[in-house]
């Protein structure tokens, strides 16, 4: 026996099309509708009825529609695509991302990859998974247990003088929230606070307090990131600095996986213990320099002048000597610096992630010092860090770290020279 609906319910699907192609989406939609009634149930059916929800501004129907061919393989990609179109539609941006993101690493057809790609530009995002932002905290708190070969930073090399080497606790909490939007336009605020207290030799006991406040933006193709933070610093349980600095940072992706970076931060010293007054002063530091992505692993190096203004330490006021009197006693601690870094991220596995830094800085002070009415040397110093860093998540929001890193400070005045060398084991959680 012929069913005679299977004709029919096929004359309804083309008259649908038609008035599709009139832009007659209503009458689209009753076509379709009768098609289904005659007996038609196939994705291309339910797909065209979605297009006509959407066209009609009837987007909760569409949504529903969509989100149910998305378990339909043949039609996933067009689904991912079109809720990004409707989330867009209702204002619901972070929604639109995460649809359009999907609609791009799906590979089924190249041109909705193009158009996801193209409507991920509109919203100034990337085609990577980003992660949802909420007005809600998030941060970390992590432990370690420290090894330091130098606490001191003393030349092992000098006569009578030894390294003197010291176990630590060191602790870090940081939390923030979005204040006002998220990553593409708003305004973040996070706190912070460390502490590294070593079991003998407490007089380096170290901790630090600070809050941060940035602006995210974009101008042009560029993300821009403006702000300020503050940082108290105390040294052997004491108060020491007080750090406030102005800050601007941007990015600009000159390719799929390439980024430039580029920032500028400028940060007034001031000491908050009077013994430490010749640190006062300005701090200047222009950085540039490139991320290179491959999947999930990525590679950053920069370049950064620093460029600094203390009070140095002298014995007499400049101003009260007379013209062509020597100071009896100075030192310079407005270093010129200049340093190449490059850091490296790798997923070895679903669990284990592994870094790997390197950084050299060159530092020229800006005077030569004087010692007893007699003018020594500029003091310039070379110094190499490596550090390589394996990270294990072994339950969620826990993670497991060992770290080592390696300093050699090479100085033109030997007492400046050193070797150091610290172990750290530690575990992290996040929330």
């Amino acid at each position: 026996m012929v069913d005679a609906n299977a004709g029919l319910e096929q004359d309804y699907f083309n008259a649908g099309i038609q008035a599709s192609s009139r832009e007659d989406y209503s009458a689209a939609l009753h076509y379709f509708e009768k098609a289904k009634q005659a007996g038609m149930d196939t994705p291309i059916l339910k797909y065209n009825v979605a297009v006509s929800y959407y066209r009609l501004r009837q987007y909760e129907n569409a949504r529903r529609i969509f989100l149910a061919l998305t378990d339909v393989r043949a039609f996933a990609q067009r689904a991912y695509f079109n809720l990004g179109l409707i989330a867009n539609k209702q204002k619901d941006e972070p929604a639109a991302i995460r649809w359009f993101q999907r609609a791009y690493r799906s590979v089924d057809s190249k041109q909705i990859q193009a158009l996801a790609m193209e409507a991920l530009k509109r919203l100034d995002s990337s085609p990577r998974k980003t992660r949802r932002f909420n007005p809600d905290w998030a941060g970390f708190i992590s432990s370690s247990l420290v090894y330091d070969s130098n606490v001191a930073l003393v030349n092992s090399d000098l006569l009578g003088v030894t390294n003197q080497d010291d176990t630590a606790v060191d602790i870090l909490a940081s939390t923030g929230r979005w204040l006002k939007g998220g990553i593409n336009n708003g305004v973040r605020m996070s706190l912070g606070a460390s502490l590294q207290k070593y079991s003998k030799l407490s007089r380096n006991d170290y901790g630090q307090l600070s809050g941060r406040v940035m602006r995210y933006d974009h101008l042009g193709s560029w993300k821009m990131r403006i702000g300020g933070s503050w940082n108290e610093i105390y040294f052997n349980g004491n108060e020491y600095q007080r750090v406030v600095s102005a800050d601007v940072r941007s990015r600009k992706a000159l390719s799929k996986n390439n980024q430039l970076h580029l920032r500028y931060k400028l940060s007034r010293i001031q000491a908050t213990d009077a013994a430490f007054d010749y640190l006062d002063g300005w701090r200047q530091q222009l950085r540039a320099g490139m991320q290179l992505r491959n999947g999930k692993n990525r590679v950053r190096y920069y370049y950064q002048l620093e460029l600094n203004d203390r009070k140095d330490f002298k014995v007499f006021d400049e101003e009260t000597l007379p013209p062509g009197v020597i100071l009896d006693s100075f030192v310079s601690y407005s270093p010129m610096r200049h340093t190449l870094r490059a850091t490296g991220w790798w997923e070895l596995n679903s669990n284990w992630h592994a870094r790997l830094d390197a950084r050299y800085r060159y530092s020229l002070y800006n005077d030569s010092n004087i010692e007893a009415r007699v003018v020594t040397e500029r003091r310039a110093d070379s110094q190499i860090r490596l550090s390589a860093r394996v990270d294990r998540q072994f339950a969620r929001h826990w993670t497991v770290n060992g770290q080592y890193s390696y300093t050699n400070n090479d100085s033109n005045i030997d007492r400046r020279s050193y070797d150091r060398s610290i172990v750290k084991i530690g575990v992290i959680r996040s929330f």
